[in-house]
């Protein structure tokens, strides 16, 4: 399966096409929907076929990333740290969530995470964070997949999330 690249704010027109293949009663292929306001994301969707309609069932996850910020947690602990979330949950459990992450700074990658797993669980999250430079531009990216139980289909789903560039003017609360 492809993967997606969703940035803050498109419009996505896949979101109507799955929920018109729902109504229609077929399978849709993984899909991604318009980002919530706040925070850049996309949404992936597997169905499983029943008897009848109303036995047929269906797992979303909504997978979201945060704008880069300035780490108040490791404020604390004198590291001046700049960092960057995302996180993933499903309606039900799946066979298994991946996540990775990455730090841009200046548009260069400046922190890669390695994969983060779950198995058998409905949510995952994952950070990057490095030291905080005044006056620079951070963004975020999350790269994601996810295996749905035995006889949804698609069986699998991938989704690559993008933040908005922030610049951050002061490595201080």
């Amino acid at each position: 399966m492809a993967t997606k690249t969703i940035r803050r704010g498109s419009l996505l027109a896949a979101g109507a096409a799955v929920a018109g293949a729902l109504a229609l009663g077929a399978a849709p292929v993984a899909s991604a929907a318009p980002a919530a306001p706040t925070d850049g994301g996309t949404t992936l969707t597997a169905t499983r076929s029943g008897v009848n309609a109303a036995a047929a069932a269906v797992i979303t996850c909504k997978v979201r990333i945060h704008d880069p910020h300035y780490s108040h947690h490791a404020h604390a602990k004198d590291k001046h740290r700049v960092n960057v979330t995302a996180d993933t949950k499903c309606t039900k459990k799946v066979a298994s969530l991946r996540i990775k992450m990455r730090l841009y700074k200046n548009g260069k990658p400046y922190k890669t995470t390695g994969w983060k797993s779950n198995t058998g669980k409905n949510t995952i999250s994952h950070s990057a964070a490095r030291r905080c430079v005044k006056k620079q531009r951070y963004q975020g990216r999350a790269w994601v997949r996810v295996v749905f139980p035995p006889g949804y289909k698609p069986p699998t789903g991938s989704s690559t999330v993008t933040s908005k560039a922030v610049t951050i003017y002061k490595c201080a609360k």
